[in-house]
């Protein structure tokens, strides 16, 4: 089967596209899950912090309550100031919850000292509402000084703590977010790195394979320009050598036998003279049709008409051993009956122009023909004992007219040979175009 380009190109632009769009559907799906990812862990620190500064808000606002209490100068300020009092106790246990399911596990114990020291504030904090005008005027300020501030400076230091661990967290979560992008840039790059590198060998192969198919144009063109031309030499080399046999042969001939022909009506009265020249025109009457037999079995067999090729070929062979002395033999496997006319002549002169290379050049004295026809296609290989030559070199017209010939069939052609050591000739061709084709 003869190379084809249009498969090799494909798959070398199916590979690029795949090359192309791995490393983006790579992208594609790691990437949200890091943008994802990413905002989850902004919004815990964004919501950590507002509630870590909700509570010191509260903490400050507990203190403003108290001192707002002690100032207030009511008597019946006291009850208000406590359910405003444990109002905002009750907000900041909401923030502490909301900052425990937020924080790590290393949060929990400042987060429970915290909820403790503020308990302990509020059962300090609760009598001091139900005090007097008296108490509140000599206590009130020793109060806020020794108690209140020490407790509030206390709430705040491990509320500064539990905004550390949080920091602390989000800073953990973000080297671990880094360290993913990290790899994920490293795997992308070895991705892309990859993908250029099999690419550019599929460039290169391309470029490799425009070049060799450019040149074997080339020198496809450089031969066809050849053989063509030869072909019209060949031509007009037969079209002299059939003028001048018909000319020089044939003419000389016909022109004997208008003599002879002449001469029997002068010596039509001496029997021994007619008969002398009657006999004289019948030979070079014989000789005229063997010499327009032989130039007509030259330029087209009868016998492969008449008989089929089989008989074709083993005249072919006859005619060889008998003209240079070989010993060719033909092989013949299957019936050759059912081939057409264009695969008869192909196999014909296939043969014809091999037995002619075998005496001409190869100076072979041994030749095997085998002829195997089977249901879907027909082999042909001949075999010589000759000198042999370089196959891998530029071919000869010969066989250059012998390949274009079987695969204007459909079929292949191959030539194995060696210096020294005899060639191989191999030709398969389809039983019908539609076989070639498929």
């Amino acid at each position: 089967m003869r190379n084809r380009t249009w498969p090799v190109v494909l798959l070398g632009l199916s590979c690029l596209l795949v090359l192309i769009a791995w490393p983006g559907w790579v992208m594609l799906q790691r990437m949200p899950r890091l943008f994802v990812e990413t905002a989850r862990i902004q919004q815990r620190l964004a919501v950590r912090q507002q509630a870590i500064q909700a509570v010191n808000e509260r903490i400050h606002y507990s203190s403003i309550i108290l001192r707002d209490y002690l100032l207030d100068s009511a008597p019946t300020a006291g009850a208000r100031y406590e359910r405003e009092f444990a109002a905002n106790r009750r907000q900041i246990e909401g923030l502490l919850a909301e900052l425990r399911e937020s924080l790590p596990a290393t949060g929990a114990g400042p987060l429970q000292r915290l909820e403790e020291r503020l308990r302990l504030n509020y059962a300090t904090a609760v009598p001091v509402f139900s005090w007097s005008q008296v108490e509140k005027a000599r206590q009130g300020t020793y109060f806020l000084r020794t108690q209140q501030r020490p407790r509030r400076d206390d709430l705040l230091a491990i509320s500064r703590e539990v905004a550390g661990l949080s920091a602390a967290a989000y800073e953990r979560q973000a080297q671990s977010l880094r360290e993913e992008q990290q790899a994920f840039r490293s795997e992308m790059r070895t991705l892309i790195g990859f993908a250029l590198a099999i690419g550019a060998c599929i460039s290169l192969g391309a470029v490799w394979r425009i070049r060799h198919l450019e040149s074997a144009r080339v020198d496809s063109e450089q031969q066809l320009r050849e053989l063509s031309a030869r072909v019209m030499r060949a031509q007009e080399d037969e079209r002299r050598n059939l003028s001048r046999e018909l000319h020089d042969e044939v003419g000389q001939m016909l022109t004997g036998l208008r003599m002879e022909l002449g001469a029997l009506d002068r010596f039509r009265a001496d029997p021994q003279q007619f008969r002398t020249h009657h006999h004289e025109a019948k030979e070079l009457t014989e000789q005229t049709m063997r010499m327009v037999r032989d130039l007509a079995v030259g330029l087209r067999p009868s016998v492969l008409d008449d008989l089929g090729l089989a008989p074709a070929l083993q005249a072919q062979i006859r005619d060889f051993n008998r003209r240079w002395g070989g010993q060719a033999k033909l092989e013949i496997e299957g019936s050759t009956a059912d081939l057409d006319e264009a695969r008869r002549t192909c196999l014909y002169r296939l043969v014809q122009e091999a037995l002619t290379n075998c005496a001409r050049h190869a100076k072979a004295r041994q030749v095997r023909v085998q002829l195997s026809a089977e249901e879907s296609r027909v082999a042909l290989t001949v075999e010589d004992d000759g000198v042999g030559f370089d196959a891998t070199r530029r071919r000869g017209f010969g066989l250059i007219g012998m390949e274009e010939r079987v695969r204007e069939l459909g079929g292949r052609f191959v030539v194995e040979s060696a210096p020294g050591a005899g060639t191989r000739l191999r030709a398969e061709i389809p039983q019908s175009r539609e076989v070639a084709v498929a």
